[in-house]
């Protein structure tokens, strides 16, 4: 028998088929388009996810040469604060809105009428910012009440897939405390903070633990998926929680970095810890007893940007070798020296989340002199996604106080050699790589075992399915020229904050 993890990412659904002995059978994805309205707007038709899923599926089975009804259960994840308005006959009210939407910018300012941020924070584990579902939700309310109003119920994006899987409508405690709802003491909605702004809990679907069994494979869902009638559904998380899970990250001071669309620093500790900067968010584990440090951004989508408007030569090669147009970029960038000579890049381009907080700020080349080229640019970005993040590692271990003692990298980017040796001489820290090439699907397909009773407990099967590959050390030369530029890093940024208002 086999366990289905499947994730629903910003640009692509993922499927993985587990073994009950903790060998991947099969995986594969399949790529989307979102939607740009204007700017500040990214949405999506959530039955874009549907039929994405539906087509990776039968690929991932044709792959596997294994019958659907070898699956004992299935689980989800999915990117964190996508949301989706249901009205009372199951179907979307609009678009759902994408985590990279801005509209609730103004409303985080709002805020502050009716409640101190810090006080907010305490309570949530996160901070005033438009990234959040909470502030969506607010936007929303004061600019198309009738949106919310139409809205039976608001769902997070795997929870659609959920709902149409096994007609249930339901809400992971992890992933509402991510969408700024949760009340992080009383493991319950915040009732009082909901009530004070007029948003009604009853919105929301009813909360579960992200390891229960929430309904089966209906026989609608079945005639169109081919899976079973019957199957188990377990409610599964949002993908910062199951990279978490699907890296090991289980244990106190241990840590994983993801560099992809976004770029995370994620800390597993035993109790929920405060930043009265509010520079760091909180987040339910799906393992209960444990919380997750968290300083993100979207900085990891430079890299995407830079191929799509600037490697339009590597792509093309890239087609014609049946590879990633990636891995030609990043043989470009091990023809520039560390450091870049001195060129620096602000990730920015979307804005800045941890720990910065900037809807507004924009990215920036620094120091470009004749005589860099592509290859100085590439390496660049990569440098600079990573100066982002050891921003963050820096807030967590000498402001806040939790020593990561275990760095484990995961992504697309830990998937580049040149990127690994970049971050280890940057981080100053040892990095471990694994074998887990997708940490969210095999989260969901670890969950979907824990919830069936297949597997005992997380820790076991994470030592029995997660091991370390690799192990890359920091170079004292690197890291001695690194830290000189990332003196200059963090300075660039207070020195051109105010022209953000203008341009």
């Amino acid at each position: 028998m086999y366990l289905l993890g499947v994730d629903v990412g910003t640009t692509r659904v993922k499927v993985l088929i587990l073994s009950q002995d903790g060998r991947i059978v099969s995986s594969g994805y399949s790529t989307y388009e979102l939607e740009t309205p204007s700017e500040g707007l990214v949405e999506i038709n959530p039955e874009v996810w549907w039929r994405s899923f539906k087509k990776t599926l039968r690929h991932v089975f044709e792959k596997a040469s294994i019958k659907a009804s070898e699956i004992e259960a299935i689980s989800l994840s999915s990117q964190l604060n996508s949301i989706t308005f249901l009205d009372k006959n199951g179907n979307p009210v609009r678009n759902s809105v994408i985590w990279m939407d801005s509209r609730g910018a103004e409303q985080t300012e709002s805020l502050k009428k009716y409640i101190d941020p810090v006080e907010y924070h305490k309570i949530t584990g996160i901070r005033p910012a438009a990234f959040f579902t909470f502030f969506k939700l607010l936007w929303f309310k004061e600019n198309d009440p009738e949106t919310l109003s139409k809205a039976d119920k608001i769902l997070q994006a795997k929870d659609y897939l959920c709902f149409k899987l096994t007609g249930e409508l339901v809400l992971d405690k992890s992933m509402a405390s991510s969408a700024g709802i949760l009340d992080l003491s009383r493991d319950d909605f915040a009732y009082e903070i909901l009530d004070r702004f007029e948003i009604p809990a009853e919105k929301f679907p009813k909360l579960v633990s992200p390891d229960s069994v929430v309904g089966e494979v209906s026989e609608r869902a079945s005639l169109e998926t081919g899976i079973p009638k019957g199957i188990p559904v377990v409610a599964g998380s949002g993908d910062v929680m199951m990279d978490a899970l699907g890296s090991g990250t289980i244990e106190d001071h241990v840590a994983c970095n993801k560099t992809a669309t976004g770029s995370d620093v994620v800390v597993c500790y035993s109790k929920p810890i405060f930043d009265e900067k509010l520079r760091i968010a909180v987040y339910r584990h799906v393992i209960k007893g444990k919380w997750l440090i968290i300083a993100g951004t979207g900085a990891g989508v430079c890299y995407r940007w830079f191929r799509d408007a600037f490697c339009q030569l590597e792509k093309t090669l890239a087609e014609d070798l049946r590879i990633e147009a990636y891995q030609l970029m990043d043989a470009q960038a091990e023809k520039a020296p560390p450091g870049s000579d001195n060129l620096i890049f602000l990730p920015y381009i979307n804005g800045v989340r941890a720990p910065i907080w900037n809807d507004k700020a924009k990215g920036m080349f620094f120091g470009i002199k004749y005589h860099h080229s592509k290859s100085h640019f590439l390496r660049s970005i990569m440098e600079g996604i990573a100066f982002s993040a050891r921003h963050r590692i820096d807030v967590i271990e000498k402001d806040i106080g939790i020593k990561i003692k275990d760095m484990r990298i995961i992504g697309g980017g830990s998937r580049s050699r040149i990127w690994r040796k970049i971050m280890a001489d940057i981080y100053n820290k040892p990095l471990k790589t694994l074998n887990v090439s997708e940490p969210e699907c095999l989260a969901a397909a670890i969950l979907a075992g824990i919830g069936a009773r297949v597997f005992r407990d997380p820790q076991s099967v994470v030592n029995s399915v997660i091991k370390i590959e690799d192990e890359i050390y920091p170079e004292a030369s690197n890291t001695k020229l690194y830290e000189r530029l990332y003196k200059v890093y963090l300075n660039l940024y207070d020195r051109v904050k105010d022209f953000y208002e203008i341009i």
